[in-house]
């Protein structure tokens, strides 16, 4: 990994834009971080008991973090500039949407097609050892449902060649009505009380966050400037945050924990979407000095050296998380799981260096799996294929979100969970997923060419 490291570092453009980059790894990085400090265990060896909870449930003070800890925004940001910069170079080589989908798309189906296998595996041995245990149902269901996020994403992945081509017609009118469409979702939920509209936000909120990567990609920093513009952008999102919250119904988490009356995550809300601008706004205040100290050639290579492995340890990042607590409770160690005490905090502290450690160990099992697909020649804009390659997004979306419903729970057991009403399996997820990638690799297959010899 080390060579191909420096290899990355030495072939770096001039013209590339380090501070995404900086900004993809260390928003990565603040979900792993994240999720770590939110599980709330309790072990208890002498009930038999394994709890699992989220310590913004238990430990109110913590919910405003959140505003520190929740970094999603900044990667759909950043991705609405990396999908603005992959279509328009493959559109001037000739490529079409099928090559698109194999370039971008494909390069998170495929590690997390990996993931899904092996957690499968995982879930058929539990399940038949351990069917009965208290701790196999949600452990098992947990597991999978980090997948929300890149079916999510894949959502905007998808849509960013349309999207990009209204943008460039019309790049305020564009964004402006994906804001005023997630305003309207949640005034028909609030307001009308139509609560089935609300699951359209998670595309309109988060195709609103995409949309700001096009105009960063366009060089609004440039135009404005980073400083004004990102000072303008965290006073009005930030103005508007604390209206909605002090004034309208919104709470101000922006993480989802059971038993708030209202999440602004699952689905988002114009809260979320004002924060996130917000957000954006606070990290352009910092690219004059984050760009000085990119210069450096050591803090070059250690962005690419994570951005090579962030999507791995997304990935796997909590079952390293399972496999400390399995480890502890093997053990015989008992944990207690109340944040509101400090020595909650301070076994917390106590775990990080193993659970980092395990992350690494995932990390270097299962990188291989998270490399760009081998470039092959551009099949071009052909109707067939962009069916086929559209196909393949959408049985990975819906894949996707089964498992972050269900996880990997049921495998044996035959547990239903419901999609915005569906009834879905972990089988369901398993069959699509794969056909995602199946499909997604037939819209670039070449047709073999016969030789015939006389």
């Amino acid at each position: 990994m080390a060579d191909q490291v420096a290899a990355a570092v030495a072939a770096t453009p001039a013209s590339r834009d380090r501070f995404v980059d900086l900004v993809r790894v260390g928003s990565l990085l603040g979900v792993v971080l994240g999720h770590f400090a939110m599980a709330a265990v309790t072990l208890d060896h002498a009930t038999g008991t394994v709890d699992v909870a989220n310590v913004l449930e238990l430990a109110p003070w913590t919910r405003p973090l959140t505003l520190l800890f929740q970094v999603m925004p900044l990667f759909f940001a950043v991705g609405g500039f990396a999908h603005a910069t992959a279509w328009r170079s493959l559109r001037a080589r000739g490529g079409g949407y099928a090559d698109f989908v194999h370039a971008r798309v494909s390069r998170l189906v495929r590690p997390a097609l990996v993931f899904v296998g092996v957690w499968t595996l995982v879930a058929v041995l539990v399940e038949a050892a351990w069917r009965d245990s208290p701790a196999t149902a949600p452990l098992l269901q947990i597991a999978g449902q980090l997948l929300w996020f890149i079916g999510i994403y894949l959502i905007a992945a998808a849509l960013a060649p349309a999207l990009l081509a209204l943008h460039d017609h019309a790049p305020a009118v564009t964004l402006a009505a994906l804001v005023g469409a997630a305003v309207a979702v949640d005034a028909l939920r609030l307001g009308a009380g139509i609560d089935g509209v609300k699951w359209f936000n998670f595309a309109f909120v988060w195709l609103a966050v995409h949309q700001l990567g096009f105009h960063y990609a366009d060089g609004a920093a440039e135009r404005w400037g980073a400083r004004r513009l990102g000072g303008t952008m965290l006073g009005l999102g930030a103005a508007t945050l604390v209206a909605l919250v002090g004034w309208g119904p919104y709470g101000i988490s922006m993480v989802s924990y059971d038993g708030e009356e209202l999440s602004n995550l699952a689905p988002p809300t114009v809260a979320l979407l004002a924060f996130a601008v917000a957000q954006c706004g606070a990290v352009l205040l910092l690219r004059a000095p984050a760009r000085r100290a990119l210069e450096s050639r050591r803090v070059w290579t250690a962005v690419v050296a994570g951005g090579a492995v962030a999507m791995t340890a997304f990935l796997w990042h909590f079952s390293a998380l399972v496999a400390v607590y399995a480890t502890l409770w093997v053990a015989g160690v008992d944990v207690d799981g109340d944040p509101t005490t400090a020595s909650f905090w301070w076994t917390k502290l106590a775990m990080l260096p193993a659970f980092l450690a395990l992350v690494a160990v995932f990390v270097a099992a299962f990188r291989r799996f998270d490399r760009p697909p081998p470039r092959a020649g551009l099949v071009g804009p052909r109707l067939g294929r962009t069916v086929l390659a559209a196909l393949a997004v959408a049985c990975a979306i819906v894949g996707m979100l089964a498992f972050a419903v269900t996880g990997f729970r049921g495998v044996l057991t035959g547990y239903v969970g419901h999609l915005a009403g569906v009834p879905v399996t972990v089988w369901t997820g398993l069959v699509l997923v794969v056909g995602a990638d199946l499909l997604a690799r037939a819209a670039v297959r070449r047709p073999r060419r016969s030789t015939v010899t006389g």
